[in-house]
Order: C-alpha cells, then structure tokens, then sequence
C-alpha cells in the first residue's frame, strides 16, 4: 500500500483544530521575517507581491490583481507608489521593471530566502516533503 504524506497525519477530528493553530503560528513567523525584508528595502508586503508577478512576466493588471488577490484600484495604487520609487515604469501597456527595481527585488528576495532557510533547517527533510507537497496542491 502506497501511503503519502497526508495520510501519516491521521486527520482526526481531535487533530484538525491543532493543524490549523500550527498553520497559523508557520504562517505569522514567516510573513514577519517576509515584512522586515520587505521594510528594509523600502517595500510593503503587497508592492513585493506585485513586483514577483511582474517579474514573472504579467503585464496586465487584471492578470497581476487576480494573481495577487487584490482590487484593481488597490493595485493601480501600489503601481503608483512604485513607479515614485523608480522601481517600475509603464510603458503603454506594458509594465515593465526598472535595473534598480530588479536590484531592489533580488536584495529582497534572497534575504527572505535565508531567512526562511533558517527558519525550515530544523525541519526533518522528510517532514518537509511532505510540506512542500501539501503546499504545492493547495
């Protein structure tokens, strides 16, 4: 019998309420060392989200308000403040990345990505497929 990870995590009634306290403690630690990265290189959370959309390649801004979960006029607000940044620039209706928006992202970025290395090192690399896997199908 082939068993994944799920099922090792004997989802029981009793269980559940424990799972969603860790989800919510993992997620609370992770988006403050996100927030600080983001505050130390002059960006909100949401410009952050916004920008990895961009840099992904979505131009619009019905593509990048559906990706990031936000309202338009809430994204053409955070367009706004990063284009005063010199972190953006729109060219029609393309909105592309400036040297110093990528410069911005990539500091940003790989600080986040040490951080969170840190944090998930004292996690059992078995454990942590596991966790990889159930965040991937969500």
């Amino acid at each position: 019998m082939n068993l994944s990870f799920a099922d090792t995590l004997y989802f029981k009634k009793e269980n559940i309420l424990e799972i969603i306290l860790g989800l919510h403690r993992s997620y609370k630690s992770l988006q403050r060392e996100i927030q600080t990265c983001c505050e130390i290189n002059n960006l909100t959370f949401n410009e952050l989200l916004v920008l990895l959309e961009i840099k992904k390649k979505y131009n619009k801004k019905t593509d990048i308000a559906n990706k990031v979960f936000l309202k338009k006029q809430n994204l053409n607000l955070i367009l706004k403040d990063l284009i005063k940044k010199k972190i953006i620039v729109n060219e029609g209706k393309k909105i592309l990345i400036t040297a110093s928006g990528n410069a911005t992202i990539d500091k940003t970025v790989t600080r986040i990505n040490e951080k969170i290395i840190k944090i998930f090192q004292k996690t059992d690399p078995r454990n942590m497929a596991g966790f990889i896997n159930i965040i991937e199908s969500i």
